[in-house]
């Protein structure tokens, strides 16, 4: 960068840190070897116990302040312990009552004087699980056991605690005797489907990314990896029987007789070399072995070869036969019988035109014969797709009733440059967006109940994502998209080889469906959205034994803040990181009604670039709040320590909480010389973890740091932190709801 452009860069951080600079009007600080009584402490390392390190309890820094009901003095959360939660066993949580003086000037510095405690406990094993001190019959709790952040007042008198570990909510009695068992956090905002249902993850020509494709190997594998349907592509061989391959056309050869591509071993076999044909298949002149010219017998003496052997291999090949739509089904139910789970079937019709034409057969009819004979015709477990129109409307309106049968429907919708081949047979010129429009979609619900939409038609080759899927929702249509791969040759740029964040961007759009090779990738993503609980990899589901992969949240990402709303009914948390799946630097504002139990997502917050995690909320009013955000610098490294206002009724164009920032922790004036690390008038605040906000009237604010005792490097190298309190003067007055503030 151009020294000219670094200094101008630096005048903009400069004035927009002055236009936010509040004012330093009172400190006072609490130095870090601080104890309180209690048995000796820190004897854990890494989890790992030796000698205890100290006599008594740390009070380890604040991460949550409230006034004290009581009406004198406040109440200070300690945090969970030293660090972690296999170091912090003999760490007992509590909360300090504490009184504060802010000192005038340098010569007169503020007090904290700590008042007594109140002991997070449970005597009436409300926790459902082992906690370290299980057998004791008071059940201190410690920091091994939660890792508590905020926490608040209800109406009632009883303290509503903010864990990240579960995350959970934790409900005591005034004097800190757990009230109930700890309440889970919800995965709730969902995903906009159309229903709002899970979207189903599609096998597509089973797991093809890691066998060959349509083979009961590739199934089977598919349904291990957890797929909700397998797709078997239907041809007709030479007496009439279905049987699943990706085309008609089983092995292609070049014009000097080579093979092109192929999904059998055919071309090898000296018996077949005199069935090669050239057919024109949808307008398309090809020469090869083609599936219609062998019997069934025939071509179960062939194996499945790699069709893409240059991406994935030949490691499978020679190994598996040709399946038979029967054999399918026989596996799907082989499978339900042995785990009782029930996995569907998405035959695709292939070429209907070309069967008819070439084979003289209605492959839609043998598709409805051929379930009804194999009694699988449950509309729950069937999807049917082709990408011809004609032979869908046929099995709406004739094949499908004179059988007596109703499936769902799929319109497959491929690229801008290709057509339905029926309306190109028919001397009909359109192509396959005419099937895109509000109209188009309209008309498609009258025969099928989804569209199958290449993927560009949903997130454009650009990265972004388009309107369609909302519009064929509006038509009462599902979406399946596809298709869905993790070689990074198929993905965009801007996914930097990530499969998972392409399916992430399809499931926020609201498919109600993912067409992917890759299964098992489908549906770790999909289960990120629909686990029914959202799980830290400290959640106490992980310790008895399930693998903490499954967590859908990043360790120490549970609730920062914690807020009782002015109304006293509506209790709020923020997450401190980005759940699984969601966008990257978007945490979620959760409401918990404490009457009636009910969560609900509050809305969406939006981390700064540069920003890591959020620190504390409190209430200013019904609909606003203050919150604090961090980075993840302490001392010299530190950018990032601010106090923003977040409005509930106002959001941001990409959906997210609309937020002012009040003050630059980092640039606060201190004309008076209040803290001793003041310099030339200028305060900053360079902790990394900065937990506590409250506000005190309408232009004044209290901030706090947790310590992270015994850590080091807020204020030096070498020098512990210490636990500073400020009083803050806003430069614009904040708007009040009766009882905020004192």
């Amino acid at each position: 960068m151009k020294p000219s452009l670094t200094r101008a860069a630096a005048l903009l951080a400069l004035s927009l840190s002055l236009a936010h600079a509040a004012t330093l009007v009172g400190y006072a600080e609490l130095k870090a070897d601080t104890f309180t009584s209690g048995p000796p402490s820190g004897a854990w390392n890494g989890g790992l116990r030796g000698a205890p390190r100290f006599s008594s309890q740390p009070v380890q820094g604040f991460s949550g302040v409230q006034f004290d009901p009581s009406g004198s003095g406040f109440i200070f959360l300690s945090d969970n312990g030293f660090g972690a939660r296999n170091n912090s066993a003999d760490a007992l949580l509590r909360l300090h009552r504490v009184d504060l003086k802010p000192g005038s000037v340098s010569a007169q510095r503020g007090q904290v004087t700590l008042k007594g405690f109140i002991a997070l406990r449970d005597p009436d094993r409300k926790v459902p699980w082992q906690i370290v001190n299980e057998a004791s019959a008071e059940r201190l709790l410690t920091g091994a056991d939660f890792d508590v952040e905020g926490f608040a007042f209800a109406p009632d008198g009883t303290l509503w605690v903010g864990d990240e570990f579960g995350p959970y909510l934790l409900h005591f009695s005034a004097d800190g005797r757990l009230l109930e068992a700890p309440v889970s956090t919800p995965n709730l905002p969902g995903l906009p489907t159309l229903r709002g249902q899970a979207p189903l993850i599609i096998g597509h020509r089973g797991s093809s990314g890691t066998r060959p494709e349509h083979t009961l190997e590739a199934y089977r594998v598919a349904i291990e990896a957890g797929a909700d349907f397998i797709e078997p592509d239907l041809v007709v061989t030479k007496d009439g029987v279905l049987v699943a391959r990706h085309e008609p056309v089983i092995a292609v050869l070049s014009p000097d007789g080579k093979v092109q591509e192929a999904t059998t071993d055919v071309a090898a076999r000296p018996e077949f070399k005199d069935r090669v044909r050239t057919k024109t298949l949808d307008g398309q002149a090809i020469t090869g072995y083609w599936a219609e010219d062998f019997t069934l017998a025939e071509l179960k003496t062939m194996r499945a070869v790699e069709r893409l052997p240059q991406l994935r291999g030949r490691a499978y090949d020679g190994r598996f036969e040709v399946p038979t739509l029967a054999e399918v089904i026989a596996l799907v139910r082989e499978v339900e019988a042995r785990t009782g789970r029930k996995v569907g079937l998405y035959p695709e019709t292939k070429h209907p035109t070309f069967v008819a034409q070439v084979a003289g057969r209605d492959i839609s009819q043998l598709l409805i014969d051929t379930l009804k004979k194999e009694h699988f015709t449950d509309p729950a477990r069937v999807f049917i797709q082709s990408f011809e129109v004609g032979n869908l409307r046929a099995l709406k309106t004739r094949i499908m009733p004179a059988a007596g049968v109703n499936l769902p429907l799929v319109q497959l919708v491929s690229s801008p440059d290709e057509a339905p081949y029926d309306w190109t047979a028919a001397g009909d010129g359109r192509k396959y967006g005419a099937l895109t429009t509000d109209a188009a979609l309209r008309d498609i619900a009258t025969y099928a109940s989804g569209v199958g939409a290449y993927k560009r038609w949903i997130i454009d080759d650009q990265g972004r994502t388009t309107d369609f899927v909302s519009r064929a929702h509006r038509a009462g249509l599902l979406v399946h998209s596809w298709t869905f791969r993790n070689e990074p040759t198929y993905l965009l740029p801007a996914y930097a080889n990530d499969p998972e964040a392409e399916m992430r961007q399809a499931l926020r759009a609201g498919v109600d469906g993912l067409f992917t090779d890759f299964p098992a990738t489908g549906a770790r993503v999909v289960g990120q959205y629909t686990t029914p609980e959202v799980r830290s990899p400290q959640h106490h589901a992980f310790m008895q034994g399930a693998g903490s992969a499954e967590a859908t949240l990043a360790g120490s990402g549970g609730f920062e803040g914690l807020a009782l709303g002015p109304d006293g009914r509506s209790l709020y948390g923020l997450l401190e990181k980005p759940v699984l799946g969601d966008l990257p630097g978007q945490l979620r504002l959760m409401r918990f009604d404490l009457s009636t139990r009910a969560w609900a997502l509050a809305g969406r917050y939006a981390l700064e670039s540069g920003g890591e995690a959020i620190g504390d909320l409190t209430p200013v009013n019904d609909h606003e709040f203050l919150v604090l955000e961090r980075d993840n610098g302490s001392g010299e490294s530190a950018r990032i320590k601010r106090v923003y206002l977040l409005s509930l009724r106002e959001k941001n164009p990409d959906g997210t909480l609309k937020k002012t920032l009040v003050a630059d922790l980092m640039a606060l004036r201190d004309p008076q010389g209040l803290a001793p690390s003041t310099k030339a008038g200028r305060f900053g605040f360079p902790y990394v973890t900065i937990e506590n906000v409250l506000v005190l009237d309408a232009q004044t604010i209290l901030v706090a740091n947790d310590n992270n005792y015994p850590a080091t490097g807020g204020r030096g190298k070498d020098v512990k932190d210490v636990s500073e309190v400020l009083w803050i003067k806003l430069d614009s007055p904040l708007t009040l709801a009766p009882g905020v503030g004192r």
